[in-house]
């Protein structure tokens, strides 16, 4: 490739579009040329190679893991909003599922939204629970749920590394209706650490209100990150 004679931001900019079209060149996961050679190919310094790459990982097209350097990153996992197991759609996209939980606690005072939708009496508690989900290793959501305590008094963390929906189906509590709704926003300083992402990666927030024969059993909040996971809603006339 030829040396580059643009200089100041017009190159940088340059390089990030050369850059883009031999990333995008690149099976998801292939790893992107050393830094050093990419520099000699384009006759720039590293730093602008840097910069270029920095660009495209916000842009969701790079993913850096230490000891495996610039990837290709993933295209973005198509998940069909449904009631169902996360770890049985994983599956059924060839990823392994694995759960790190992260609590399971009662919670005496739940948020008001949460206290009306599982219709919660005074006094009356809900199990929350918090779960890191990954697909081959890489985190793709971060849940947050209530249910009500009375209904899952044995629910421990042992079972949150597994589905929670294949701890209640036994039970006669599998969520048959409910609703959920997604905004976009930015993720905070936890959701950062825990999801590995750029505090200026787009995040998308789902919530989700399931029930079982008409009786509330769940109120949950999960975050995706918007460049490793796509929703979908299958329409259908009313």
């Amino acid at each position: 490739m030829r040396a580059m004679n643009t200089a100041g931001p017009v190159k940088h900019v340059a390089i990030r579009d050369q850059l883009r079209e031999t990333v995008l060149a690149l099976s998801p996961g292939d790893p992107l040329p050393p830094e050093r050679l990419l520099a000699e190919q384009w006759g720039v310094a590293r730093m602008t190679i840097r910069q270029a790459i920095a660009s495209l990982a916000r842009e969701g097209l790079v993913r850096s893991i230490q000891g495996r350097g610039n990837l290709r990153a993933p295209d973005p996992l198509p998940l069909r909003v449904r009631l169902g197991s996360f770890a049985d759609t994983l599956r059924e996209h060839h990823l392994e599922p694995t759960t790190r939980p992260l609590e399971c606690v009662i919670d005496a005072n739940p948020p008001t939204y949460v206290v009306k939708f599982l219709r919660l009496r005074t006094r009356e508690s809900a199990v929350r629970v918090r779960r890191l989900r990954l697909g081959d290793g890489v985190p793709l959501a971060l849940e947050r749920t209530w249910f009500p305590t009375a209904l899952v008094p044995d629910l421990t963390e042992q079972e949150l590394s597994d589905s929670l929906y294949h701890y209640l189906e036994p039970k006669g509590l599998l969520p048959d209706s409910g609703e959920e709704s997604v905004v976009a926003g930015l993720p905070d300083a936890q959701e950062v650490e825990l999801l590995d992402i750029p505090a200026s990666r787009p995040v998308l927030r789902l919530v989700r209100m399931a029930l079982t024969g008409g009786r509330p059993i769940e109120y949950a909040e999960a975050v995706f990150p918007a460049d490793r996971c796509q929703l979908w809603f299958p329409l259908a006339d009313t």
